[in-house]
């Protein structure tokens, strides 16, 4: 953009940022910097910035030129209404991530459903999904060097918020393996041996790995949920798979409930599906 290119899809996006979040602009923290009042601008106001905008009288300036811009793509046949036909479940997608004052990141994930009307909400954040611009719940994948790893969390983007990226499948780590992999296989048969003979008490080795993967991809994505004692993403994971041995035998998390997907079919807590 700073450079004066900006594709059809970045149109698009640029014309739904700003028409979501001109309130931003609005909310007394934001007056207070216009009115020189306040050191710092506000989260809002410097993604404004960024996405063209500016913070004077005609703050509207470049949020009229991408909704013109996109109205005369959309005329012309160079960008579909909808800007998300490539978007479905299991598209491989990415995802600005603010960092100010720092450079913008982008957060790797998998669309694992989609809404076209409604309200649609994950954890405190919510999206007005429309057929113009439909909302994608999007498991998210922290990264490892060149490797992904699945995490807990979920988002929810609309279909302006997103773009398509090349299949990801071939990069997600599938498998613990080392150390990693001989503690946990310990961990299961010491369960199985004490519990595994008891109803929906019997755990796999495959189960205690994808909470292990989980953990470390939580300790990369989410820090701050992380306690100041823990200094790596294994003690992390290896704290989450012991929590989830408590909750398979006891029917008690230790704390918030997690991974109940993971859990045995018959197990009280269970959320699988029959």
């Amino acid at each position: 953009m700073a450079q004066g290119t900006v594709s059809p899809n970045k149109v698009m996006r640029m014309a739904a940022w700003f028409s979501r979040h001109k309130s931003d602009l609005q909310n007394e923290d934001a007056n207070a910097y216009v009115r020189g009042e306040k050191e710092r601008p506000t989260a809002g106001q410097v993604a404004w910035l960024l996405w063209g905008g500016d913070l004077g009288d005609n703050r509207m300036r470049a949020m009229d030129w991408a909704e013109r811009k996109r109205d005369s793509l959309i005329e012309s046949g160079e960008l579909d209404k909808a800007a998300g036909d490539k978007i479905t479940r299991g598209s491989a997608v990415q995802y600005a991530v603010p960092k100010p004052p720092g450079p913008t990141q982008y957060a790797t994930g998998i669309v694992v459903s989609v809404a076209r009307e409604g309200t649609v909400t994950v954890g405190n954040e919510k999206r007005e999904a429309s057929s113009d611009d439909p909302a994608a719940i999007v498991r998210v994948y922290a990264r490892n060097d060149d490797r992904l790893v699945e995490t807990d969390r979920r988002v929810v983007r609309l279909f302006s918020e997103l773009r398509t990226i090349e299949d990801i499948s071939d990069r997600i780590d599938k498998e613990v393996t080392g150390p990693a992999a001989r503690r946990i296989a310990t961990l299961v048969e010491e369960h199985n041996a004490k519990h595994g003979d008891k109803a929906g008490k019997r755990i796999t080795r495959r189960m205690l790995e994808a909470v292990y993967e989980r953990g470390i991809g939580a300790y990369r994505t989410n820090p701050g949920s992380v306690r100041p004692n823990v200094t790596s993403a294994e003690q992390w994971a290896y704290g989450r798979a012991n929590a989830f041995l408590t909750a398979v035998r006891t029917g008690r998390f230790p704390r918030t409930a997690f991974d109940t997907d993971l859990l045995p079919k018959d197990h009280p807590l269970s959320s699988k599906k029959d």
